[in-house]
């Protein structure tokens, strides 16, 4: 199917509109969707219900929610599967997880995550779709169509939410792609670009677990406790590349940015000697002493040298 026939099929997603205004359950979802494209996180046609999809279901609906509107994330994940407006299958695809395909087969809706983790592994799109959403320019060309068509039926703020969120997603695609002889950008984006980016690619690298505690922590919405911390400051490095970066607690991220805390080259943690070892109140650090960091999946991820050297050298020195 061409890029038209797609237009045509997301201008029929069947939405309730009440009193003049659409639902904004689907419509975020699918935005979600097509930011994880741009950014370059949907490399692979499997969308899991996990905190890449569900941190920006949860930006979208922020965006547009009315008062009365709850933002249900399994709702639309599982519905978008449904029927279009005026008939026709929906480019959108459950998968069961195995042994649960009579379970979801039986299944008229969902009302909790839970419905959803059980019973689907993850959604899939028709085949055509998801090869253009691996051309920026078609995911451009839907992103507006969403944000117009819905725009006069009471979604006034998802044009400029999807502008904005533009920005991001073109820098997290350079973090998540980078010329590795090359720098990140030629110009340096403002914070509100560059933040979001860096630890969106960060914390999805560790699977959102913290590298020095190994506490994983996600709640149903997405949300994840884990924060992105530069090893070496982006104030002073000017270094966006992930592997200048650690998913860790924001406790834990406290004591690496006063040098209580640091990873040595054998990707150990070591403790600054200013900490008493005999005091209880530290023992939540200085038990960290010779410990292995949680590291990415990908040993090509794992945290440079060169800013681990910076960051060792500076133990302590608070």
């Amino acid at each position: 199917m061409s890029l038209t026939a797609y237009v045509d099929q997301f201008r029929r997603i069947r939405v309730n509109v009440a009193h003049g205004r659409a639902s904004p359950h689907k419509i975020c979802m699918l935005l979600a969707v097509l930011d994880m494209a741009r950014g370059g996180a949907l490399t692979q046609n499997r969308i899991a219900y996990a905190p890449p999809l569900l941190e920006r279901y949860a930006l979208y609906f922020r965006a547009v929610r009315a008062d009365g509107d709850h933002p249900n994330p399994y709702f639309p994940f599982f519905h978008l599967a449904g029927h279009l407006r005026g008939g026709g299958e929906s480019f959108w695809h459950l998968q069961p997880k195995p042994g649960r395909e009579a379970v979801l087969d039986n299944m008229g809706t969902v009302r909790t995550s839970k419905q959803v983790t059980d019973n689907i592994d993850h959604a899939r799109l028709n085949p055509a779709l998801f090869e253009l959403l691996q051309d920026e320019a078609a995911v451009d060309v839907l992103s507006s169509v969403l944000a117009e068509t819905w725009f006069q039926r009471g979604l006034q703020d998802l044009d400029a939410v999807v502008a904005r969120t533009r920005e991001i997603n073109r820098y997290e695609y350079a973090l998540r792609t980078p010329d590795r002889s090359a720098p990140i950008a030629a110009e340096v984006p403002p914070g509100y670009v560059r933040d979001p980016a860096f630890r969106r690619v960060v914390t999805e690298i560790y699977d959102f677990r913290c590298a020095a505690t190994g506490l994983r922590l996600v709640l149903p919405d997405g949300a994840a406790m884990v924060e992105a911390a530069h090893i070496h400051p982006f104030s002073e490095a000017g270094d966006d590349d992930p592997r200048n970066g650690l998913a860790l607690t924001p406790d834990m991220h406290w004591a690496l940015d006063r040098f209580l805390i640091a990873p040595d080259t054998n990707f150990r943690w070591r403790v600054s000697p200013s900490l008493d070892r005999r005091i209880p109140d530290y023992r939540g650090l200085t038990e960290l002493e010779g410990k292995p960091l949680f590291l990415p999946r990908e040993a090509r991820m794992y945290p440079k040298q060169e800013a681990i050297e910076w960051r060792l050298s500076r133990l302590g020195c608070s």
